[in-house]
């Protein structure tokens, strides 16, 4: 080794300044991923993958799967907003209103589940009650008329996405429109028996559910009635 050699210090290369970089993971993140994943199968190893994380770090955030659910369902209901449009009938708001509740109910049925439970009570409806009960004012509703007519359109829509959930779980079955499993139960039957069904049934009358937005005008109509007022024609579905 040469003099220079030896007196030269070593010039190990320094190592970078450590730049502090934001989590990988956030808890909007986690829902979002589940969401997208579908809340009828997802499982938190299934969302750490997703994210390209361990499942340890998802439990920083979230205690376990059933908190996952909740959290994906309470975003879920929260997505719902009543139309802006203030010159329009207040029939019309309603109606799309019931969509929009129809919409996401059918999108994730286990929202259906946790209403069931008791878990998405008025800590999340208030959220969605209230512009309603504003929205209705505007029109001539008092506060309790206005929550008359939201719980009216619930019982209703909530009614209607569970029905719609059933004919999808038939047709991914193989049930192509609901008809099928009348079919199958009727041909185990005598043919004299249930004749009002078979009639009913001979008549093509919708078993998938697109029915409900005319009963929910009729019901709006009956409601417009004790208001003094006529509704205008149900809009086509768009």
């Amino acid at each position: 080794m040469s003099p220079d050699a030896a007196d030269t210090p070593s010039q190990a290369p320094s190592a970078a300044p450590r730049v502090g970089r934001p989590p990988r993971v956030n808890l909007q993140r986690i829902v979002d991923a589940a969401l997208e994943i579908g809340l009828d199968r997802v499982s938190l190893p299934m969302v750490a993958d997703k994210l390209g994380v361990g499942s340890s770090t998802l439990y920083r955030h979230v205690r376990n799967r059933d908190e996952l659910l909740r959290l994906a369902t309470v975003k879920v209901a929260l997505e719902r907003r009543l139309p802006s449009a203030p010159q329009t009938h207040w029939s019309a708001l309603a109606m799309r209103y019931a969509q929009s509740l129809f919409d996401s109910l059918s999108r994730e049925p286990l929202v259906i589940q946790e209403l069931m439970r008791g878990r998405l009570g008025p800590d999340v409806e208030v959220d969605y009650l209230e512009p309603f009960l504003l929205a209705m004012s505007q029109h001539g509703f008092t506060p309790a008329e206005g929550l008359h007519l939201f719980r009216a359109i619930g019982m209703v829509t909530v009614g209607a996405a569970v029905g719609a959930t059933a004919v999808q779980a038939r047709v991914a079955a193989g049930d192509k429109d609901g008809a099928d499993a009348f079919a199958r139960v009727l041909a185990e039957r005598a043919p004299s028996e249930l004749p009002l069904i078979r009639a009913a049934l001979a008549e093509r009358v919708d078993l998938v559910g697109n029915q409900w937005p005319g009963l929910l005008h009729l019901l709006l109509a009956g409601i417009a009635a004790t208001r003094g007022e006529v509704l205008p024609p149900l809009e086509p579905a768009g």
